[in-house]
């Protein structure tokens, strides 16, 4: 085989392995493909915990990883009319089927049968990836690749914000100051809420604070949540758990008749919980999955520099350099580690 005919990717091969090794390059199969030629890609969340051992997410063996990404229209199938030749796109990594009652009645992220571009088929860590047309938005070519490719988690906070939403002078904690929790600080602090944040990482900390965040805290002082109840005076009206395993300690947190929004993902994680408290204060617990219809929102959000998303960006590497890139980010000393190809 050619080189013409192969690309560098990162493929996970199984438990904990990841390998940046040559592939055969992707090709358009159907009139409606489009392939991207691919220039930056994020590290996300669920890339790492898919790397560990035991992992927390669960990947198919043998694709190429990556989901948030930028990249220039290559080639286009003969019935692609939303997009050119010389595009730059981003991609919404979920493929939804259309068929089923869920995606009937417009809930495209709860489809019985989608497909996530990643970790359940190939993904973008690489040179070139190739995705339906339904799945591929542009954006302005002046956006540098290595913002642009944040469109897609963005895209996924605005899902559950703009669903609960604040007024200006209330109040919101987010547990957790990962890239994600960062980015629900951004958006409801230019909604007018104060944010507080909480992690166990004292570099995440400062670093929320040093994004915006008005106040933080560690998980492990005992008297945290004392502190933020009377920080809010009654509790937050939101609480965002934004790790996966934290909806006990949201509950807590929360003001009577106030909202909880369960973001975080850990598919090993084992929760328990008192029913009794969610009840006697009406506490309203809102489970939230990827993003649905928010892409347009992310691209004019991010075209018009309406919050800071670019100062999440810490770290720009090689793909050669992924692992690199994924030890940052478990550390907490890399918040979002860009690989550019």
């Amino acid at each position: 085989m050619s080189r013409k005919e192969t690309m560098t990717a990162a493929v996970f091969e199984r438990k904990g392995v990841l390998t940046v090794k040559e592939i055969p390059l992707p090709k358009i199969k159907t009139p409606e493909d489009v392939l991207i030629k691919v220039k930056a890609v994020s590290i996300c969340g669920t890339d790492v915990r898919a790397l560990t051992d035991p992992p927390a997410f669960l990947f198919t063996e043998g694709i190429v990883v990556g989901h948030e990404f930028n990249g220039i229209v290559e080639a286009i199938g003969e019935n692609v009319t939303n997009v050119k030749v010389g595009d730059s796109v981003v991609v919404h990594p979920n493929n939804w089927c259309g068929k089923c009652y869920f995606c009937r009645t417009g809930k495209i992220n709860l489809c019985e049968s989608f497909t996530h571009i990643g970790d359940k088929v190939d993904g973008a860590m690489a040179e070139y990836a190739c995705v339906p047309e339904k799945l591929v938005y542009k954006i302005n070519a002046e956006i540098p690749p290595y913002i642009a490719c944040l469109t897609e988690p963005l895209a996924c906070v605005l899902n559950p914000t703009m669903d609960v939403r604040v007024h200006p002078g209330e109040s919101v904690v987010v547990l957790g100051a990962g890239p994600i929790g960062l980015i629900f600080m951004m958006l409801y602090k230019a909604a007018g809420a104060k944010v507080i944040m909480s992690d166990l990482s004292e570099h995440r900390r400062a670093f929320a604070l040093k994004l915006g965040a008005d106040l933080v805290f560690d998980p492990s002082d005992e008297g945290m949540v004392a502190k933020i109840r009377k920080e809010t005076e009654v509790g937050a009206n939101i609480v965002v758990d934004a790790v996966g395993l934290l909806m006990e300690q949201a509950v807590q947190l929360v003001r009577k008749g106030g909202d909880v929004i369960l973001f975080g993902i850990n598919e090993a994680a084992k929760v328990q919980l008192h029913q009794a408290p969610i009840v006697f204060n009406e506490i309203n617990i809102h489970g939230k999955f990827i993003t649905k219809g928010t892409f347009p929102s992310a691209i004019k959000i991010i075209e018009n520099n309406i919050i800071p998303i670019e100062k999440l960006v810490t770290h720009r590497l090689p793909i050669q350099e992924i692992k690199t890139g994924l030890e940052l980010m478990k550390s907490g000393e890399g918040c979002k580690v860009i690989i550019e190809m």
